[in-house]
């Protein structure tokens, strides 16, 4: 009865842990075919024992080969070459979980890992920078099912490490005092010019003034952030190119769309990525330049725009201030804040999160015996705020209305001409790029995006069925959407038909003069609103998606 009753104890605690943690776990050997658990890769995990003996029952359930993402409402053990159904899944009641527990243990833990690491161990190895960076080591990519061809790819890129923009934190930190350093850590002039010659900024009257001109050596791209940005790059192109064939192996101006921001760093960020994709060792010596399209800051869709859009403007007001009330930002401004020499009430989190973190990552030292944890709280206040400010339905129609329109008017062309169209978009941006997506997506988890962070659109047709389906990775990790990592185009269509706005939308409804008037837009597309949406307000009913949290600064 003792053995018995330590046995009902285990799996009760790895219940709870589960249900508490809300995970998404991948138990895959890295030294594995894709999609293949083989008999002997569960004697490589056999040292989940040894483990839980380490770390206490009830703590991170980490053995080697599980992938754990904790997403609070994402509650799913996802164990690829395990089917039910038409999903990829099994829940906790398809596995064996004391079969694993009792599994003998011979000598020491064997891991793929040691010597090559990958996953989650190689981002816990990286310390500070696997904190603030995203590397596609962090993260192996999961690929569709086999009666699945992925027809098109959106792909939405943050740029990569860069210095600080802002020049001071507070009264305590003066950035122009470490000029040298930033200067130190920007590509040289010749390499930066070899990036504009083969990938020029075009139109080039706009390219060539970008909104930090003659700003140097602050928030530009370092070698860092070049190389993180490459890496994305070479990943996508070891997938998209050599794998599935979604891209032709010579580089095609006709099959790839890229579009960045009017800064350097995202200049950069695109060019980086495309020297990834396609390294010049792949190209015609005839052929090598590919020109990267920008547009002026009055018809950006990438950030929000307040001048351009004076309802948006006044609607992000009110939510901030009364975000900045809350007890949780009160309570961090006097933990965090204090002795950093903001006046009362006017705290700039984004700004002494982004400086201070570039000082972290040059191993400097903080001000106010701040440390690398307080930081990372820091992003968390960042994220509620934005949060806040982005889930607010009508506030990220305005902010991704047009970017989604431009989503799936590639889609569509990829389905209706698939000769003919772009095979990949891609768009270079900023933090300001990627939450509001995931906000109005209903899948933002109020972490601030790590450098190089991404998030990944796939188009693919069932080649059984001919149906559409439409897959969302972030930082390469599945997304869980309407209870599906898959959902037909259509579901897709209807679930995100209210962020969907025209040029004409747009600038209609950031002209009205009163922000109820944006309560009850009068859509001309003809929209189809998806089950659970209340259709005289056209947004969802109360509790049907995530509610509203947050704000900072634009562009970071």
């Amino acid at each position: 009865m003792k053995g018995k009753g330590a046995a009902t104890t285990v799996w009760l605690v790895l219940w709870m842990r589960i249900c508490e943690c809300g995970v998404v776990r991948t138990m895959r050997g890295w030294d594995r075919p894709r999609g293949t658990l083989l008999a002997g890769s569960w004697k490589k995990m056999s040292g989940i024992r040894r483990k839980m003996k380490e770390i206490g029952i009830g703590k991170q359930m980490a053995f080697d080969g599980f992938r754990t993402e904790c997403e609070g409402k994402r509650r799913r053990m996802h164990v690829r070459g395990f089917t039910r159904g038409n999903r990829d899944e099994i829940g906790p009641s398809d596995i064996d979980i004391n079969s694993l527990l009792e599994t003998p243990l011979d000598g020491a833990v064997e891991t793929s890992w040691e010597g090559d690491l990958r996953g989650p161990a190689k981002r816990e190895a990286d310390g500070i920078r696997g904190q603030h960076s995203f590397s596609p080591e962090y993260m192996e990519y999961i690929p569709p099912k086999e009666q699945f061809r992925v027809r098109h790819v959106s792909l939405f890129l943050r740029h990569g490490d860069r210095n600080p923009i802002s020049r001071t934190v507070g009264n305590v930190v003066n950035a122009m005092d470490d000029v040298d350093l930033w200067n130190s850590l920007l590509p040289d002039e010749n390499t930066q010019a070899e990036w504009d010659r083969l990938h020029p900024i075009e139109p080039k009257n706009v390219g060539s003034k970008p909104y930090d001109d003659g700003l140097t050596p602050f928030g530009q791209l370092t070698r860092q952030g070049a190389k993180e940005c490459m890496d994305v790059g070479k990943s996508l192109r070891e997938r998209y190119i050599v794998n599935q064939s979604v891209l032709p192996e010579k580089l095609d101006p006709s099959k790839l769309k890229i579009r960045t921001t009017n800064l350097r760093r995202t200049q950069q960020t695109a060019q980086n990525f495309l020297l990834g994709l396609y390294p010049l060792e792949t190209r015609d010596s005839l052929d090598t330049q590919f020109p990267i399209e920008t547009r002026p800051v009055s018809e950006e869709n990438l950030f929000a725009n307040p001048k351009n859009c004076p309802a948006y403007g006044r609607k992000v007001d009110k939510i901030t201030k009364n975000a900045r009330k809350t007890t949780l930002v009160k309570k961090a401004e006097r933990e965090l804040m204090r002795g950093l020499g903001y006046p009362e009430g006017e705290v700039r989190w984004a700004q002494a999160r982004e400086v201070l973190t570039c000082y972290l990552l040059q191993n400097r030292p903080l001000p106010n015996n701040l440390t690398a944890d307080d930081l990372l709280q820091m992003g968390d206040i960042n994220g509620f705020l934005w949060r806040a400010q982005y889930s607010d339905e009508d506030v990220a129609r305005l902010v991704t209305g047009r970017v989604f329109a431009e989503v799936f008017e590639d889609m569509s062309e990829a389905i209706e001409d698939p000769d003919d169209s772009f095979r990949m978009s891609v768009y270079a941006g900023h933090d300001s790029t990627l939450v509001p997506l995931l906000c109005a997506m209903g899948v933002y988890d109020g972490k601030w995006p790590p450098y190089a962070s991404n998030i990944v659109i796939e188009l693919a047709e069932n080649i059984e069925t001919g149906q559409e389906w439409v897959r969302i990775q972030y930082n390469f990790e599945e997304v869980l959407l309407m209870d599906g990592f898959w959902n037909t185009l259509e579901d897709f269509q209807n679930y995100m038909s209210y962020f969907v706005l025209s040029e004409r939308e747009y600038k209609d409804e950031c002209n009205l003069e009163d922000d109820d008037d944006l309560s009850d837009p009068t859509p001309s597309s003809g929209r189809k609103f998806p089950p659970g949406w209340d259709e005289g307000t056209k947004r969802p009913e109360k509790g049907s998606r995530n509610s509203p949290d947050e704000l900072s600064d634009t562009l970071r």
